[in-house]
């Protein structure tokens, strides 16, 4: 096991600023019966100050690797070339750093390891179509955070921000439509990542969207 003295070792995933229901962007690393590393960009649901969960569909190298060994690193970065790496090829070996039975990716500002103690197969119809999903619950084992240490990225709060910047638009555009769709698919990522101030700040922008629209349409028909 490789030294890791730039991370200290802390209780809880509320020291990693990780809230109860929220889903981070992280990437998770694995590895397989052979002791090949894989990472993949993957959310993660943090359960409670000690428990996460993952949603994985059948036949990524995330899901094997975990149902062979039962062991996954989350590693928490904000590093964009590292989530485009992990996303676009296999990363190769001189990117993670061996960790007794896990694997850390180097550059990740924390992480923590985990142990799958309970899964669960459904199949699952969206618009994408029908998949496989395997729900994986875990307990978090060790977290270390590092000196480096930058907060897990969550998708909600840009999707705010990126609605806020639509919705100042709105008077200037011809195709409204357009505008609406954008802060609506906004929505559906907070509704599906976000917590209760990012929902009531979505239902904020919505609610003042209807008002000015309203406003508009009445001043026509005068």
């Amino acid at each position: 096991m490789e030294d890791i003295g730039d991370y200290e070792e802390v209780k809880s995933l509320k020291s990693l600023k990780m809230e109860k229901g929220l889903l981070y962007e992280t990437i998770v690393t694995t590895l397989n019966g052979e002791g090949e590393g894989n990472a993949a960009p993957i959310g993660v649901i943090c359960k409670s100050p000690k428990e996460v969960i993952l949603y994985l569909y059948e036949g990524s190298h995330t899901l094997s690797n975990i149902l062979a060994t039962g062991n996954f690193t989350v590693n928490i970065t904000d590093d964009p070339i590292l989530f485009t790496e992990a996303t676009l090829g296999d990363l190769e070996s001189d990117y993670f750093i061996p960790y007794s039975e896990y694997l850390i990716l180097k550059g990740a500002s924390s992480f923590f390891t985990a142990t799958m103690k309970k899964v669960k197969s459904i199949k699952r119809r969206d618009r994408y179509g029908e998949s496989r999903l395997f729900i994986i619950t875990a307990d978090v084992k060790r977290i270390c955070k590092g000196k480096n240490f930058k907060e897990p990225l969550n998708r909600s709060i840009y999707a705010i921000i990126e609605s806020l910047i639509n919705y100042t638009r709105i008077n200037r555009v011809e195709n409204k439509g357009d505008i609406i769709d954008r802060i609506l698919e906004m929505k559906r990522v907070v509704d599906k990542v976000g917590g209760s101030r990012e929902k009531m700040a979505m239902k904020m922008i919505i609610d003042s969207l209807r008002t000015k629209l309203d406003q508009q349409s009445n001043a026509l028909q005068r």
